[in-house]
């Protein structure tokens, strides 16, 4: 069974990045419980860095996710600096960081714009985020959106939308391991919804194209 380690970014005394009435630390919570209880309903081992508001740090959730010997690690976050969309930093050698960062894009692409995929160095030439430089797995940082973006943030400022964010990781990682996803019941009723939204569309989009033909008919034949 695959274990994977996700560390809930800020917390406690460190909110995070503040901006339109939003707190970092809980979208982060947020987004990483929904994570957690989609893979878990399709036989993932997790386990999160914090599972309420308390101090997490950096180095805390760094020892935490080396103990618990996973086989991949995320970090959940948002972003914040005046920008838009979602963004993911894997390992600058690439490998099965990257190819996770590249499962996780597929997805959540359905939910926000995406900046791409990135690295960032320091300047020994070593990885300079310290989640992703001294985790032992494969690791990655999603930052889902920029919390001081007013329009950008609203893809997630609900607690709906970050239940989606939290699921689209998850069939990203599930994707990463080659895990087909188990449907919910919950699930096959939103599908089930769509569906009938869709065709009931189509039903209405050809009575206004129908009657718009019968008028041309009409004024044909006078």
């Amino acid at each position: 069974m695959p274990k994977v380690f996700i560390a809930v970014g800020h917390g406690g005394k460190d909110p995070g990045a503040v901006a339109n009435g939003l707190k970092e630390k809980d979208i982060n919570l947020a987004i990483a419980k929904s994570c957690e209880e989609e893979l878990k309903k399709n036989g993932i081992e997790v386990l999160l860095s914090r599972y309420k508001d308390e101090d997490d740090t950096l180095l805390d959730e760094i020892r935490e996710c080396n103990e618990y010997d996973a086989d991949i690690a995320v970090a959940i976050h948002v972003n914040a600096g005046g920008g838009d969309g979602f963004e993911i930093f894997h390992h600058s050698g690439g490998h099965n960081s990257k190819r996770l960062a590249e499962y996780i894009e597929i997805e959540v692409k359905k939910l926000n714009n995406s900046r791409g995929l990135k690295t960032r160095l320091n300047d020994k030439g070593k990885d300079y985020y310290g989640f992703i430089r001294d985790t032992n797995p494969p690791a990655i940082i999603i930052e889902c959106a920029f919390i001081d973006n007013k329009k950008d943030i609203e893809v997630v400022d609900e607690a709906e939308e970050q239940k989606a964010f939290g699921k689209a990781y998850a069939k990203g990682i599930l994707n990463y391991f080659g895990i087909k996803q188990k449907e919910s019941q919950e699930d096959i009723w939103d599908n089930f919804n769509n569906a009938i939204n869709d065709l009931l569309k189509n039903v209405k989009d050809f009575e206004e194209s129908l009657l718009k033909f019968q008028e041309v008919i009409k004024k044909g034949g006078e």
